[in-house]
């Protein structure tokens, strides 16, 4: 063979988010033609993967899992175990909740980019309000059971890689493993600045409307501050979000990439009051050019430089002090893009092939060769 076959397994597909991102660049730097999910919207399967084939697992083709794969995180685990994936001489799993279930053939190598430990399991009580109702009041149980699930389907996993040293670090308590770190790949020729943002420019709050995110921090900061605040995205914690917003907040709804970044380009800063795994939205708001103001916890501590790039202030409380009378000019701009180029999409390929190349022994030629090429491009890109 010229190569191994390998298997991409991850989690859903039902929005477009940073570990979807992720999952697809994987698969374009490893050519990897087939991919599997517990459940996808077709649209957007063939958006991420364009030329594999995506395979839904049979109790995630019901209509229902596309809309409601919450009501099936019990079952997760069990549908993931039952997939046969014989043939398969690599298989990655992108993580972050029940895929490491999977079961390899005898002889193959299971590597798992894991975005974080289930959050489900580790830290439900951030996530109880995107769990049915009905089941909201015996998650206590459940998530027990769901981490020490969790903990016996890490030994399933030859090796970790951590999209940060923050989650690297949940790896190592959770499951006593340790982690290779590969930052995420942002796409730093995309995200570029703009014009020049004026003084009284909006706060940009943006991606997934979830409660971990605490998007609800950044609303009654910017009314403490007497600040405008944008905040863009979709998610379950829209009609809550809604409701708390005053006149001095607008909201965009699942904006595309060109209208993220004019909404960057055009933002005063980007706030990120939540604890972030990574945060991607903090690094293309950076190759725009423009500062963020963060929680200094997580992965904000990873990818921004305080004083430099943005603000880490301590604590919730101290959101509203940094809004008030924030100053972008301030910030060199140039400075802010060059610390972004550091996470670009080229640096991530080559770093991720390199891995792959290590558990590819039996196919030198193969993994030596797609080395290779991923740093052609890093070189390239940065000539």
């Amino acid at each position: 063979m010229d190569g191994p076959r390998i298997a991409l397994c991850h989690e859903w597909l039902t929005t477009y988010g940073g570990s979807e991102q992720v999952a697809a660049r994987i698969a374009s730097v490893l050519g990897i033609r087939e991919v599997f999910t517990f459940t996808a919207r077709p649209e957007l399967a063939e958006r991420l993967f364009p030329d594999a084939l995506v395979h839904a697992l049979p109790l995630g083709e019901r209509p229902s899992a596309r809309h409601h794969w919450q009501r099936y995180l019990p079952l997760m685990g069990a549908a993931w175990s039952r997939l046969d994936l014989n043939g398969f001489d690599i298989v990655i799993t992108s993580s972050h909740s029940c895929v490491n279930a999977i079961r390899v053939p005898s002889g193959a190598r299971h590597l798992s980019y894991c975005h974080t430990p289930m959050r489900y399991a580790w830290t439900w009580r951030q996530e109880i309000e995107r769990i049915p109702r009905v089941a909201r009041p015996v998650w206590p149980v459940a998530a027990d059971a769901l981490r020490a699930a969790d903990r016996r389907w890490s030994r399933h996993v030859d090796r970790y890689i951590a999209n940060s040293k923050h989650v690297a670090g949940r790896i190592r308590r959770a499951y006593g493993r340790g982690a290779d770190v590969v930052y995420p790949p942002v796409d730093v020729s995309f995200w570029t600045p703009g014009d020049r943002v004026v003084a009284d420019a909006p706060f940009l709050i943006a991606g997934r409307l979830v409660a971990y995110k605490r998007v609800d921090l950044a609303i009654r900061a910017a009314e403490v501050a007497g600040a405008p605040l944008v905040v863009a995205g979709g998610g379950p914690d829209l009609p809550r979000l809604r409701r708390l917003a005053g006149p001095n907040v607008r909201f965009v709804p699942d904006p595309d990439r060109e209208e993220l970044r004019e909404l960057y380009r055009s933002a005063r800063a980007l706030v990120n009051p939540g604890v972030e795994d990574f945060g991607m939205t903090m690094v293309e708001a950076q190759a725009c050019g423009i500062p963020v103001v963060a929680l200094g916890m997580g992965g904000a501590t990873e990818s921004i430089l305080d004083g430099v790039t943005g603000i880490l202030y301590p604590d919730g409380a101290g959101l509203a002090d940094a809004l008030r009378g924030f100053d972008p000019s301030r910030f060199d701009r140039d400075a802010i893009r060059e610390h972004a180029t550091r996470f670009d999409t080229m640096r991530f390929d080559a770093e991720i092939a390199g891995i792959f190349a290590e558990s590819a022994r039996r196919w030198a030629s193969w993994g030596t060769r797609q080395l290779s090429d991923a740093r052609s491009r890093l070189v390239d890109a940065r000539t």
